[in-house]
């Protein structure tokens, strides 16, 4: 049980980690994104949609992808954090269930 214990919590904590590291990823490139739809004219960065529409499309399917992604992933998570938590006992905090 306890070897089995901590392979849950390995699960658990990658599945996170991941789903985090994703996220974060998509995030910044929908900002990155964004300095492309509009620019930025206190930098002087024009706005590259206007010449690149074909790009810019390309970018709005990687980022919906990626989010996608990302909510599948959480679905993961949420299922690996059940298989964890199922182990403890209700009643006690971090007390694992008996087997019998």
């Amino acid at each position: 049980m306890g070897s089995y214990k901590n392979l849950a919590w390995v699960c658990f904590l990658s599945d996170q980690a991941v789903v985090y590291t994703v996220f974060a990823a998509n995030s910044a490139a929908l900002e990155a994104s964004v300095l492309a739809v509009s620019g930025a004219k206190g930098f002087q960065w024009m706005k590259l949609c206007n010449r690149y529409t074909r790009f810019c499309i390309q970018i709005g399917g990687a980022l919906l992808c990626g989010y996608g992604a990302s909510l599948f992933m959480a679905v993961i998570s949420s299922i690996s954090a059940y298989t964890l938590f199922r182990l403890y006992s209700p009643k006690q905090f971090l007390l694992l269930k008996s087997m019998f």
